[in-house]
């Protein structure tokens, strides 16, 4: 089954965080144009979570662990290293030359922090070396939590939505103060939880038009609202809700409506990595650029057009290629 919204829905959610991360350049003086529209754009993040804890359900929910238990969980842990590693490791070696600081890496703090970067592990009040590689520590222990769950064979959801749970409540009663316990135990984890869920029910419960009508209209007026800080919770359980309930409606416009999707946007969630990853680059560069007043809309839109420019490139030229050599070499 093609997931085509749901790929646009990637797209979505890169070029919100890009959009946050861009939004000052539409902040007039009395206008604050880029904090009305995108101050709440790095929930672009939670969307992914939501994401990727559904893809893993749904590639995984028919496959018997039970046969080969420990050759498929290496081969998991082998296409997920593929997938996330080497465009993450290449950028943030190029960040590291292009804030001409490369020997600041070789000791001291610097040594720390890309060690911990390389190993997906948080420091605290510290952001890995390219920045935007914290959400990816969330990601690689989801993946390796998930790949853990794979022992349980059919029980394996049971364990993995458990442990999320657990873990959180943990969290909630005895708050920790170490950087990597906190992730573990972070409200976010339970995006990728509500991901899993809502692969178990729909491989499992046809929802027909009437309510998913109902359900895509209030998932995506209140994530609509939620951007647009009309409506405003600082409460993570809510926050959980509406980006849920958003995801949702793109699940149903592939599985209740069958929408094939504008080719356009279904190509932006291909690409959706490479654009989440680069596009501190390209606001790197423009920044040698003084625009002034009104001016900066059209220079903001130059810029995303320049992000998105640059992620097809990545994305054909050199993600597609070491992932697909990478596969080969290592029998993924």
């Amino acid at each position: 089954m093609k997931l085509n919204n749901l790929q646009i829905l990637r797209g979505i959610s890169a070029l919100l965080v890009c959009c946050f991360h861009f939004s000052h350049y539409l902040n007039f003086e009395n206008l604050p144009l880029g904090d009305m529209l995108f101050r709440r754009g790095s929930i672009g993040v939670s969307v992914f979570f939501v994401i990727s804890g559904f893809i893993m359900a749904f590639t995984t929910r028919k496959k018997d662990f039970s046969i080969n238990t420990s050759k498929e969980i290496i081969l998991f842990y082998k296409r997920r290293l593929i997938r996330i590693v080497p465009l993450y490791f290449l950028l943030s070696f190029a960040w590291m030359v292009m804030g001409r600081s490369l020997i600041t890496y070789f000791h001291g703090d610097g040594l720390q922090r890309l060690i911990h970067s390389v190993l997906f592990i948080p420091q605290k009040d510290t952001f890995p070396v390219l920045y935007l590689g914290w959400s990816l520590n969330y990601e690689m222990f989801f993946y390796l939590i998930f790949g853990l769950s794979l022992l349980f064979y059919s029980k394996r959801y049971i364990f993995i939505v458990a442990f999320f749970i657990l873990t959180y409540l943990i969290g909630v009663n005895f708050p920790p103060e170490n950087a990597y316990f906190q992730m573990v135990t972070s409200p976010l984890n339970l995006y990728f939880v509500v991901g899993i869920v809502f692969a178990l029910i729909l491989d499992k419960v046809t929802i027909n038009k009437k309510w998913a009508t109902l359900i895509s209209t209030v998932g995506i007026l209140s994530f609509i609202l939620f951007l647009l800080n009309i409506i405003i919770t600082t409460n993570p359980l809510l926050n959980l809700i509406i980006v849920s309930l958003f995801v949702l409606s793109f699940l149903l416009f592939d599985y209740t409506f069958k929408f094939k999707g504008n080719r356009f946007l279904v190509f932006l969630g291909d690409i959706s990595y490479s654009l989440y990853l680069s596009h501190p680059f390209v606001e790197i560069f423009f920044r040698k650029f003084k625009v002034t007043g009104y001016l900066n809309i059209p220079y903001f839109i130059l810029k995303i057009i320049v992000v998105i420019a640059l992620a097809a490139f990545l994305y054909h030229f050199v993600e597609k290629k070491i992932t697909a050599f990478l596969k080969v070499k290592l029998k993924a």
